[in-house]
């Protein structure tokens, strides 16, 4: 029976090749325009409200320490996604993870990746939802003076933002353009007027617990997560693997740049023993306190409004074109209602149940992201390497970088059970 599957697999991935090979011989350079767009497809995936997690996680940890951790995160997470790359390029284009699991792995393969997508989404959802009702909910007590209950502003911040989902991708879109462009003036704004705060004792300070190091992996490893839009960058670049591997070394290297500057500007004024915080409201006022400075407490607020809410714009698309398909929806008004409710109600529950609950929700995204970025496309390389087909593109270091990527991705699953 082993005999049998193996002869079909190697069928299936031979059938590529014989077109690919043909294929990858007329392959043309990928346009200037469409390489850029692509490196930024995966800058901006990267870039978003997990970031806001960082020094809330790995304060105790120290500044050198964390920066260590993410230096290398980056490395481990772009061979992660090399080898997706290379599994997309053995079947010839992009395909998500699932149909690539199912190909390779049969239905088994395809519940395992259909259950941790369904958990990825919601359990970011569910993070971006307390998180921006969290910051609503402060900011209008602050400067309004007005006490609105919690359960109010989850609902609000999520109807706000979920009548765009409702109405159309293309709403998505637009709101994105705009919120993202601010987010990004913003940051640029609120990193400069932190700059004079900085306190070098801080940043050479080696941490104040050990353990705090481990525990940070999962929420590293969370905010490099741009490995679902590979199949994408596949079918807008093209099955070229020189330029493919630039955009998502390219792509992700500039997130880690900002992430960098991002700690050096937050742990390097708030106190190495008093960062970790589970409340996004919370971290941020007391980046406030620290600096006393009307102007940093201004773009800090804007700031953290436009990362979650971007974020949560982009999750919660993926989430409802995901249920729509899944579930055979039609693009009707009362179907897209339905679906609506499906999107945004668990994680309203969630965020009525944990309203402190964003760092929690980050970390059950992390055990979902390792099984559909780590676990499973190692696993569909090493069962595809074991065909006598050639491949476009080959991940360098063999199986022995497969197997140490799957047990770095089991590692960072132990260590959020362990938490």
């Amino acid at each position: 029976m082993q005999n049998v599957k193996q002869s079909k697999l190697q069928l299936v991935t031979e059938s590529f090749d014989q077109s690919d090979s043909h294929h990858m011989q007329n392959i043309q350079s990928p346009s200037k325009s469409r390489f850029i767009g692509a490196t930024l497809i995966v800058a901006g995936t990267t870039f978003g409200a997990g970031m806001l997690a960082l020094p809330m996680t790995s304060g105790k940890a120290g500044f050198i320490n964390s920066s260590l951790m993410l230096v290398a995160m980056w490395i481990f997470t772009c061979f992660a996604a090399l080898i997706t790359l290379e599994i997309n390029l053995r079947f010839g284009g992009g395909y998500s993870i699932s149909y690539l699991a199912e190909k390779t792995f049969g239905h088994v393969g395809k519940w395992l990746a259909s259950l941790s997508i369904g958990l990825l989404f919601y359990a970011l959802l569910s993070a971006y939802t307390t998180g921006g009702a969290t910051f609503l909910k402060t900011g209008i007590d602050n400067y309004f003076g007005i006490s609105i209950p919690f359960p109010v502003m989850a609902f609000s911040f999520i109807t706000m933002l979920g009548v765009f989902v409702y109405l159309s991708t293309r709403h998505v879109d637009f709101a994105n353009r705009f919120l993202l462009f601010f987010k990004v003036s913003i940051f640029l704004c609120l990193v400069y007027s932190l700059i004079p705060f900085i306190k070098t004792q801080y940043l050479v300070h080696t941490g104040s617990e050990p353990s705090a190091f481990w525990l940070a992996i999962p929420l590293f490893f969370t905010s490099f997560g741009f490995h679902g839009s590979i199949p994408t960058l596949v079918n807008y670049v093209g099955p070229n693997p020189k330029y493919l591997r630039k955009v998502i070394i390219v792509g992700s290297i500039a997130p880690l740049f900002v992430y960098l500057l991002w700690q050096t500007v937050t742990l390097g004024v708030l106190l190495p023993t008093g960062t970790e915080e589970q409340n996004v409201a919370t971290f941020i006022q007391h980046l406030n306190d620290a600096t006393q400075s009307s102007a940093i407490g201004y773009f800090s607020n804007i700031f953290t409004f436009f990362a979650v809410s971007t974020s949560f714009l982009g999750v919660a698309i993926g989430l409802f074109d995901y249920l729509a398909e899944s579930l055979k929806k039609q693009n009707t008004p009362n179907q897209r209602f339905q679906t609506a409710l499906l999107t945004f109600v668990p994680p309203l529950f969630f965020a009525l149940f944990y309203p402190n609950g964003f760092i929690m929700a980050l970390g059950y995204a992390a055990i979902a992201l390792s099984v559909l970025a780590i676990l499973l496309p190692t696993a569909v390389a090493y069962k595809l390497r074991q065909t006598k087909s050639t491949a476009p593109y080959k991940v360098a270091g063999g199986n022995l970088i497969l197997g140490l990527i799957f047990l770095c991705g089991l590692g960072i699953i132990i260590i959020e059970f362990i938490k």
